[in-house]
């Protein structure tokens, strides 16, 4: 077995294809698909199965991966640390979600607890980027919110559809976030029309993204002043300098938060899930099941692995 074999492996099950995969690798398909079968004869597996639809990853394939990948990190460990920039660290880890400062005091909290040598990511994005990172193995797992329905949501449906699963993190009913000196903020709760003279404020999902893909946990067409931003660190200006108002989980951390921005119920009968995403191929790394323990104390959720 070599590294570039190794690369192979992963570079197929990210595309799907052993044709893409070539293509990207800027190698023959005749060299790849050989690559492969001599990892699969050395060890006696089979790591795909080939069809005219493409590749699937087996039950043994993934396993694979995942060693894979952690051998693949810990050679460029070496490499950086004796022919690189003398960085010390690997990448073990990294997780896409949307906007969620609950996600960003979780991944705080779990560098905290990491011992070794090591390198993470966490990334917050679109929803639509949230799905690909983690389907070409950008991310180890992402975090994202949809509306849960009776027979199963659009959300649940789309990621079945792409090979991707979802473990919940929480339920949780719509909030509105504002901040402590808006008008409203004193409120026990609110209704959508009580907002309509004040900006929603809504991350950009890009032109081509459906409806579904919101991070609002409401769709407010009442409102007459709309604004869309791309980061948090915008939202939380808005939110504190302005009468700008978003609809999300209700979960905003103190230790981030410092009680400026304010969360009240909305009046909705909506249900939204906060879950976890990942590979169904792949399943969870152990990484992500320690990171999603720590997102259990963070949001107080109390999920199991």
């Amino acid at each position: 077995m070599t590294i570039q074999q190794c690369r192979y492996v992963l570079a197929i099950a990210r595309s799907g294809s052993m044709n893409e995969a070539a293509k990207k690798l800027l190698v023959s398909q005749a060299s790849l698909s050989a690559a492969v079968r001599e990892l699969e004869d050395e060890f006696g597996i089979r790591i795909f199965d080939r069809s005219n639809k493409g590749v699937r990853v087996t039950k043994d394939g993934a396993e694979f991966i995942r060693y894979a990948r952690q051998l693949i990190a810990q050679y460029e460990v070496i490499t950086d640390r004796y022919h690189g920039d003398g960085r010390n660290g690997i990448r073990n880890f990294a997780v896409t979600a949307q906007h969620y400062d609950f996600a960003a005091e979780a991944f705080v909290s779990y560098m905290k607890k990491l011992r070794d040598d090591y390198s993470v990511s966490l990334k917050e994005a679109r929803t639509a980027q949230v799905i690909e990172d983690v389907l070409n193995l950008s991310a180890d797992m992402g975090i994202l919110a949809y509306l849960k329905e009776p027979g199963g949501s659009y959300m649940e449906r789309y990621l079945r559809r792409n090979g991707l699963e979802s473990r919940e993190l929480l339920e949780t009913r719509p909030h509105v976030f504002l901040g402590k000196q808006h008008p409203l903020a004193g409120a026990d709760s609110l209704r959508l029309d009580q907002l309509s003279e004040y900006p929603y404020v809504t991350y950009d999902q890009g032109e081509t993204g459906p409806m579904e893909f919101s991070e609002e946990l409401a769709d407010n067409r009442m409102s007459r002043k709309q604004v869309r931003i791309s980061d948090r660190a915008t939202l939380m200006n808005l939110l504190l300098s302005t009468d700008c108002y978003t609809v999300g989980t209700g979960i905003m951390t103190s230790a981030l938060n410092q009680g400026s921005v304010i969360p009240v119920p909305l009046e909705s009968q909506d249900l939204y899930s906060v879950a976890v995403i990942y590979r169904a191929d792949l399943g969870l790394s152990e990484d992500a099941e320690r990171f999603i323990k720590v997102l259990s104390e963070v949001t107080g959720s109390g999920i199991e692995g």
